[in-house]
């Protein structure tokens, strides 16, 4: 084991007393969330890629399919946590602000990241995922237009989410993959990457959130902004290491299942919970409408190289921009 892995246990669990159980607060404190939480966020999203292709070859699976159902559950937990605690608080900004905003970062900079970093070949299933994703924004948007979400709306978007998995039974892997880990050792790393991405994520929104509030940020811009890519970074960090390691159907499954996620499962069970505003005219709305319809033509066009990277991040920075200032 190299030494930069055998930090990842005791900062983990540094993290975890710091955030859970210590009792003491201190300016320091964001600061080293942020550091700390980068450090386990990113050990923990490699862990994470190796154990999941090792999943995909003993279960037979494509790269993509466990890319777009374990690997997206699992980095959306921190959206899931967030938005349902926020919609519980009746923090209804922050709920869908999260939300839509961390939709927007997935595809303008997890993607666009990752597609600089290496030319992205998607699988034969991704352009219909995008479409599914497609599906659900829409979807969403069209619940949005009386500008809230109720609890019919959210179980309706909930029922999305179950149905999409149904359509998912029955793939089997584009070409054979073979893996000699064995199974507890996968399960271990599984469970270790899940943990550090889970705390690593929540560690630096925390560390995010308490030094914007230093400089009078709202509620709306730090959901949409710092919130959301906080809560994206798992995505990020997940489809980089999957790019770095050519596991282009992780690196796409991972963005289009967890937007999927976002919107049906995270955003309707915060709309069962409480009842939730949603600003139409926001620009946040305005990108993501733009994102979403992207997604799909970049699939389809085989359009995911390194200028495409670039033209999203740019795109990332007008939406940065535009919550701000518009």
């Amino acid at each position: 084991m190299r030494k930069i892995d055998a930090l990842y246990v005791p900062l983990l669990a540094i993290l975890i007393y710091l955030m859970y159980f210590a009792k003491f607060s201190s300016i320091f404190l964001p600061p080293i969330f942020l550091i700390a939480g980068c450090f386990v966020l990113i050990k923990g999203s490699d862990f994470f890629v190796e154990a999941s292709v090792a999943i995909a070859a003993k279960l037979g699976m494509s790269e993509h399919s466990v890319g777009i159902t374990v690997v997206a559950f699992g980095t959306s937990l921190p959206e899931l946590a967030i938005s349902a605690m926020a919609s519980y608080k009746g923090y209804t900004d922050t709920a869908w602000g999260n939300v839509i905003g961390s939709n927007v970062t997935n595809i303008l900079l997890v993607l666009g990241v990752a597609m600089i970093i290496s030319a992205i070949k998607p699988s034969r299933f991704a352009f219909k995922d995008s479409v599914s994703m497609l599906l659900v924004s829409f979807i969403t948007l069209f619940l949005v237009l009386d500008d809230s979400l109720q609890t019919f709306d959210g179980i309706i978007l909930i029922a999305f989410y179950v149905f999409f998995l149904l359509t998912l039974r029955g793939r089997r892997a584009e070409e054979g993959m073979k893996v000699e880990l064995p199974s507890l050792f996968i399960i271990l790393t599984f469970l270790a990457g899940l943990a550090g991405i889970s705390v690593g994520a929540e560690a630096m929104v925390k560390g995010a959130v308490e030094m914007a509030h230093y400089l009078g940020v709202t509620e709306v811009a730090i959901a949409a902004s710092i919130v959301a890519l906080g809560t994206s970074l798992p995505e990020l960090s997940t489809s980089v290491a999957a790019a770095v390691k050519k596991h282009h159907g992780i690196a796409v499954g991972n963005v289009i299942g967890s937007n999927i996620v976002n919107l049906s499962l995270v955003l309707g069970l915060a709309a069962v919970i409480r009842r939730i505003n949603v600003a139409v005219s926001s620009p946040a709305i305005l990108f993501f409408i733009i994102a979403t319809i992207a997604t799909p033509l970049m699939i389809r066009r085989k359009a995911m190289k390194k200028i495409t990277g670039v033209i999203l991040l740019i795109l990332y920075m007008l939406f940065i921009i535009s919550l701000y200032w518009l």
